[in-house]
């Protein structure tokens, strides 16, 4: 019995086969240059965003560093106007220093009005010594600002010439006094060293010693008393005591507590 000869076609295109495997290599050659586009686009976009980006944050350093550079020259100046006020403390402590706060005259007033009635003062003495000053080490200046491009501010073209000069230290002095007398009794010592020690001029005030003395057959008490001027004290502390300027220099005068007509 013969059989029809089977159709290769049957059930499928009647198109070649080759025809249909060049058109599925034609559409995946264009699938894949589509998606090729695509990666390459993706690419340049991102990197144009980012490159915007680069920018912007390019833009934003430049303008943090502007901003830096100007705070860091306000900075500058202040520290140039506080080294400037620095100075001028200095220089007014030692015109302080050099100044005599409580003169002699306010000095010797304080003393004579404490002494009370039956006491007799025979000597005083005042002594001074200056006082040594030690000087502050020096700051160690090796660390500089730096700006956000790696620059220094505030440094000058010679180093050297940056450092400070040699700090002018005020003179400081320390003054004793010592106070001997005779007085009738023992009380009348007692009065005198209270009112020494309620005196704002006077510190440390001490009684180093008091004996029984004779003179012209009659017996007093021999004393003597230590004291220390005090570092803040000042003759506008003192009752009585009045300002007066003459030309341009000023003096404190001791009043007396009895007015005069």
């Amino acid at each position: 019995m013969n059989h029809p000869k089977e159709n290769s076609n049957q059930g499928g295109s009647f198109l070649p086969a080759e025809y249909v495997k060049g058109k599925s290599q034609v559409r995946a050659n264009i699938m894949a240059l589509f998606l090729f586009t695509l990666v390459i686009a993706g690419v340049v976009g991102a990197f144009v965003v980012n490159h915007q980006q680069w920018r912007r944050v390019h833009q934003e350093q430049k303008l943090v560093a502007a901003a830096f550079e100007e705070e860091a020259a306000k900075i500058e100046q202040l520290e140039a106007l506080e080294k400037q006020r620095i100075e001028l403390i200095e220089r007014a402590e030692v015109v302080t220093a050099l100044k005599d706060r409580v003169p002699r005259s306010v000095l010797l007033g304080e003393i004579v009005r404490a002494i009370p009635d039956g006491l007799t003062l025979t000597l005083v003495n005042l002594e001074g010594e200056r006082v040594r000053v030690k000087r502050a080490e020096p700051k160690d200046q090796s660390a500089k600002t730096r700006t956000l491009t790696g620059k220094n501010v505030g440094k000058g073209k010679d180093e050297a010439a940056s450092k400070d000069p040699v700090k002018v230290l005020p003179p400081k002095f320390r003054f004793s006094l010592s106070a001997e007398g005779i007085a009738q009794e023992n009380d009348h010592v007692a009065d005198f060293l209270a009112s020494l020690k309620a005196s704002p001029l006077f510190g440390e005030v001490e009684l180093q010693f008091i004996n029984a003395t004779t003179i012209d057959k009659l017996e007093y008490r021999k004393f003597k008393i230590t004291m220390n001027l005090l570092d803040q004290a000042d003759a506008r502390l003192v009752d009585g005591t009045q300002e007066v300027e003459i030309g341009r220099m000023k003096f404190g005068i001791a009043g007396s507590d009895t007015d005069t007509d």
